[in-house]
């Protein structure tokens, strides 16, 4: 497939999982949980089509600069959920500090799944870190032989929307669990099951 294939592929399933909580459901916000988890929701969801948005555009490195922030907004909403009320506070007045290690963890823990972290994961912190803030990541892209240019090659931009994937597919399942919407719950495992079929084929 395409690269532009691709971006397109993963921007239908973006709107259609960000459709399960569309506006025509009327919301009942049962704690102060509820309504952070939807605007985290709406936070992961405008992240991750802008992304695509970039990418389909060429737009390489404000796209990749969006990783982390994207990460970052889903680990905010599993703290909104999942977290301590102290957490939670902390989400709200803005003060909390993401520790990716720690949730990643508890999130494997949750879908069952043995929480494997070695040095790998404190690289993609680093490179994370610097594709958002202009580091080596992004500035070695920036020339192509003799040329100031960008050179994001196709497979860094598959393996960058294959890695965002997952996150909009969690948001969604562990989401709509949490505010107990059974029906929006079984379709995202329908499309998270379409999803793994499709990758494995």
């Amino acid at each position: 497939m395409s690269i532009q294939g691709v971006i397109a592929e993963a921007n239908a399933l973006s709107e259609r999982l960000q459709l399960l909580l569309s506006n025509d459901r009327h919301h009942v916000n049962k704690t102060n949980r509820d309504s952070l988890c939807l605007l985290h929701w709406s936070l992961i969801f405008e992240h991750h089509q802008g992304m695509l948005f970039l990418l389909r555009h060429g737009f390489h490195a404000p796209a990749f600069a969006l990783m982390r922030p994207l990460e970052e907004a889903f680990l905010r909403s599993f703290i909104a959920m999942y977290g301590t009320e102290n957490q939670v506070v902390t989400l709200w007045k803005g003060t909390y500090n993401t520790e990716f290690e720690v949730v990643w963890k508890r999130i494997y823990e949750k879908i069952g799944l043995e929480p494997r972290f070695d040095s790998w994961f404190q690289n993609k912190i680093k490179a994370l870190h610097g594709f958002t803030h202009g580091g080596k990541e992004q500035l070695v892209r920036q020339v192509s032989g003799s040329d100031i240019v960008s050179s994001y090659t196709d497979d860094e931009v598959r393996s960058l929307v294959r890695e965002t994937i997952p996150i909009v597919l969690l948001t969604a399942l562990l989401t709509t669990a949490f505010l107990e919407y059974p029906a929006e719950h079984q379709r995202a495992v329908e499309m998270f099951n379409e999803y793994v079929q499709g990758a494995t084929a």
